[in-house]
């Protein structure tokens, strides 16, 4: 079984044919998703047929599932998950909350991430060091060399940031 990650919500419906407007929690730009991706909300499987990126935060998307905007508008306000490895991929937006499980490698030390805070300015991994938990901004960690398939990422750590 893959694993899922939540990659946004749906924040509003558009238009009488079930359009539905997706707020992505992304490190970059929306970009639009693929046809045929698979969208998990609730108990509901949706699949992706029609997607276009609506602003850099935004995507729109069609649904083969949906057809009416009263459908889609039951959606309203529930989040996204897609199985990581349909969207965790080179020169796709990284879904922010796809590093909960990574570990930050600096200086030869390891540092698991524990859980991922999202805001659209300046995501924050909080990692586990030997004093406890500490953040790691995300724009930050992306300096470093990301390993997806490891699941790590190696970067230099300013020093002194696992104490703050």
């Amino acid at each position: 079984m893959e694993k899922r990650v939540i990659y946004g919500y749906v924040e509003r419906t558009h238009g009488l044919r079930g359009r539905m407007i997706l707020k992505l929690f992304v490190f970059g730009p929306a970009a639009p998703l693929e046809e045929g991706t698979v969208l998990y909300t609730g108990d509901c499987i949706l699949t992706v047929t029609r997607s276009r990126k609506r602003d850099n935060e935004r995507v729109t998307v069609d649904c083969s599932e949906v057809w009416k905007k009263t459908q889609a508008a039951e959606f309203i306000g529930e989040s996204i998950e897609v199985d990581i490895d349909q969207v965790l991929k080179p020169g796709f937006p990284l879904p922010v909350y796809g590093f909960s499980e990574f570990t930050v490698i600096s200086r030869g030390k390891e540092f698991p991430i524990e859980e991922v805070e999202y805001n659209n300015s300046n995501p924050q991994l909080i990692a586990r060091g030997d004093r406890g938990l500490f953040s790691v901004p995300l724009v930050l960690a992306l300096t470093g060399q990301v390993d997806l398939a490891e699941r790590t990422i190696t970067v230099d750590l300013p020093e002194g940031l696992e104490e703050i």
